[in-house]
C-alpha cells in the first residue's frame, strides 16, 4: 500500500497523521495494521525507527474509536486499549505518539510509571482514561490502589516484549493480563523476535539505512 488511506482508518487519525508528515506507510505498518484492523493477533518485528508504534497505534485508536464519547463521567472512559513497555522512557514516547495520533478525537490517552509521585497519575485514572500506556511494577500498584480496572480491555500490546521478560517482568505481566478479559485482542511487538517459519502473524521489516 502506498497511501495510509488504503487502511480504512478514521478521517479524524489520517488527518492528525498528515499533520505529523506521515506519508507512506513503513513495512511494519503496511504488514501489521490490516491484520490489526481486522482483529487478528499479532507478533510483529521490526528494528528501532521503523515505525512500530504506529504499526499497533493508528489501528487500535480507530478500533476504540466506536466508544468514544465527550461526557465528562470517568465511567464512560474506562481502559479500552493497553500498552505495556519496560521502561518510563519508552512508556513516553510511546504515549505521546498515541496522544497525537488521536488528537482530533474525544479519546483519552495516558501514561503511568515509576519513579514519580503516584497521586496526578491515580487522579487522572480516576477521572477515565480510554487509551493507557504503563510499566508493569507502576500499572501494578494503580490496581491495587484500584485507581483502575482492566475489565473492559478490548486490545492489549505488549511492547518490546521480549525485553520485558529479560527485565524480569513476567510474573507482574501474568498479574496483569488476569485482570484483562479473556476475549481480547493480543498484540505483541519487539525490535529483536527471531524470525519463525510460517508464522503467518510475524512481520519483519528491514533496518533502516
Amino acid at each position: 500500500m502506498s497511501s495510509f488511506s488504503e487502511f480504512n482508518l478514521d478521517p479524524r487519525i489520517l488527518s492528525a497523521i498528515a499533520r505529523m508528515g506521515y506519508k507512506e506507510p513503513t513495512p511494519i505498518q503496511e504488514q501489521a495494521i490490516p491484520v490489526v484492523m481486522q482483529g487478528g493477533d499479532v507478533m510483529g518485528a521490526a528494528q528501532t525507527g521503523t515505525g512500530k508504534t504506529a504499526g499497533f497505534g493508528l489501528p487500535l485508536i480507530s478500533k476504540v474509536l466506536p466508544s468514544a464519547n465527550t461526557s465528562m463521567s470517568p465511567a464512560r472512559h474506562p481502559v479500552r486499549a493497553l500498552v505495556l513497555t519496560p521502561t518510563r522512557e519508552l512508556a513516553d514516547q510511546v504515549s505521546d505518539n498515541l496522544a497525537k495520533y488521536a488528537a482530533d478525537t474525544p479519546l483519552r490517552v495516558g501514561v503511568v510509571y515509576g519513579g514519580v509521585d503516584i497521586r496526578p497519575q491515580s487522579e487522572m485514572l480516576r477521572r477515565g482514561v480510554e487509551i493507557l500506556t504503563a510499566t508493569p511494577g507502576r500499572l501494578l500498584d494503580h490496581l491495587e490502589q484500584r485507581a483502575t480496572n482492566l475489565s473492559q480491555v478490548e486490545i492489549v500490546v505488549l511492547d518490546e516484549a521480549d525485553r520485558m521478560l529479560d527485565m524480569g517482568f513476567l510474573p507482574d505481566i501474568s498479574r496483569i493480563l488476569n485482570h484483562l478479559p479473556s476475549k481480547r485482542q493480543s498484540l505483541m511487538f519487539s525490535a529483536t523476535f527471531p524470525r519463525l517459519p510460517n508464522s503467518r502473524n510475524l512481520f519483519c521489516a528491514p533496518t533502516p539505512l
